[in-house]
């Protein structure tokens, strides 16, 4: 029903080849990034990174968060992934283009898949990732870590979503040295892949529901992510439905 702590601990309890005989629509964010992770390897399932149930727990669910997770679910799975303009600014941070699948989800959470068999892969792919709360020297730590072992080695294009309270002035205590642009850039920029900023797609109060597991293409020139490949199987949209 939301994000939080705990869903890696489901992994090992989970039925995969029935889950694949059976397949409905799963979609979450945040914590729930493990799950995403499984139930690709081995259910062989198509996620979707978007609004838990508490999102909708209120009346003010923004238009945005709304209509993007029921276009979603009609099957209008293909297409460019929409912007926020009015909440946040989109960013190219290093221009190209490129197509692969889209992999990933919360960047802490990523990290703690991996050693388990349920990794996340990024050959090939097109890298997401989003976070929150975490200053911007935790961020570089990680996306450092994430270097140092290999695991970017092969990433085609990233798009970075939304770093919801990340910035400077939501940390007092932590030193202020680099920025959160300066830090993708750092770690990233040398890939020499289009990287792409500031997507609603993360912990903010807006969310544009993406598919994993699907092929897509990011281009960082004309700042759009736009997904290639159908989420859902023609004339199945009511059958995946819980």
């Amino acid at each position: 029903m939301r994000g939080g702590y705990g869903s890696a601990q489901l992994i090992p309890l989970l039925d995969f080849e029935a889950i694949g005989r059976n397949p409905r629509a799963f979609i979450g964010m945040s914590d729930i990034t493990a799950l995403h992770t499984a139930l690709g390897r081995f259910a062989g399932l198509v996620t979707f990174y978007g609004p838990s149930l508490t999102h909708f727990g209120s009346p003010s669910v923004p238009a945005l968060t709304s209509e993007r997770f029921l276009q979603v679910l009609s099957g209008q799975t293909t297409g460019t992934v929409p912007a926020d303009t009015e909440r946040l600014n989109l960013i190219g941070l290093v221009g190209g283009r490129a197509s692969g699948r889209i992999v990933g989800g919360c960047l802490g959470d990523l990290q703690h898949t991996i050693g388990t068999p349920w990794e996340f892969q990024l050959d090939g792919a097109i890298f997401f990732f989003e976070d929150v709360g975490r200053a911007p020297i935790q961020l570089d730590r990680s996306l450092l870590h994430l270097e140092q072992i290999g695991k970017l080695d092969g990433v085609l294009g990233i798009v970075v979503g939304e770093l919801a309270g990340c910035e400077w002035d939501e940390w007092t205590s932590a030193p202020h040295t680099k920025t959160l642009e300066e830090v993708l850039l750092g770690r990233l920029g040398h890939l020499g892949v289009p990287i792409l900023y500031g997507l609603p797609l993360g912990h903010g109060s807006s969310i544009a529901t993406l598919p994993l597991g699907v092929e897509a293409t990011v281009d960082a020139d004309a700042m759009t992510l736009t997904v290639n490949q159908p989420a859902l199987e023609p004339g199945s949209v009511a059958d995946l439905l819980p």
